[in-house]
């Protein structure tokens, strides 16, 4: 146990170096992101592709073929034009938290009566405001958006490793 706590610790030290790192240099971030997300579709695309080459089918055989050479193009479109993926992903995510910040909104006035509705409804409008700022820059906010949020997530997380550290250290 001392060891996963010594382990923990220092995982969420690097965690926390690495999102700092991120947030210094979004752009840089962003690419890498844009990069490792342009290879999961272009592996995606091929195996789907060798999925449509065993399928019986002909049916399976051909949407499969269709999906997977989509897939495997937006892969090498990704990686071959970073920037485009950079304000591609970035539109996806101001769709994101303005759906989801429409919806915490939402949900949060139905909780009302309830204690602590205000938190989540504090959290709709947050993602709401993100959405729009994110928005009304794009798609030069393409450039920062992506690596400063993947910098805070790897910052949450570290510090939550280290919290956990430190708690069961005692």
């Amino acid at each position: 146990m001392n060891q996963v706590r010594k382990s923990s610790g220092w995982l969420g030290l690097v965690l926390i170096a690495l999102g700092l790192a991120a947030m210094v240099t979004p752009a840089v971030a962003g690419g890498a992101v844009v990069i490792v997300i342009g290879c999961i579709l272009l592996i995606a695309g091929i195996l789907a592709i060798v999925r449509a080459m065993r399928a019986v089918a002909w049916i399976e055989r051909t949407i499969s073929l269709i999906l997977g050479g989509i897939t495997a193009a937006a892969g090498i479109a990704v990686i071959g034009h970073p920037i485009f993926g950079m304000a591609f992903l970035t539109l996806l995510l101001v769709v994101y938290f303005l759906i989801e910040g429409l919806w915490k909104v939402v949900v949060s006035l139905r909780y009302r009566p309830a204690r602590g509705w205000g938190w989540l409804l504090a959290s709709g409008v947050l993602s709401l405001i993100l959405g729009l700022l994110i928005w009304n820059q794009w798609p030069v906010s393409g450039m920062w958006a992506i690596g400063v949020l993947v910098g805070i997530n790897l910052v949450g997380s570290g510090l939550a490793l280290v919290t956990l550290a430190l708690l069961h250290k005692r």
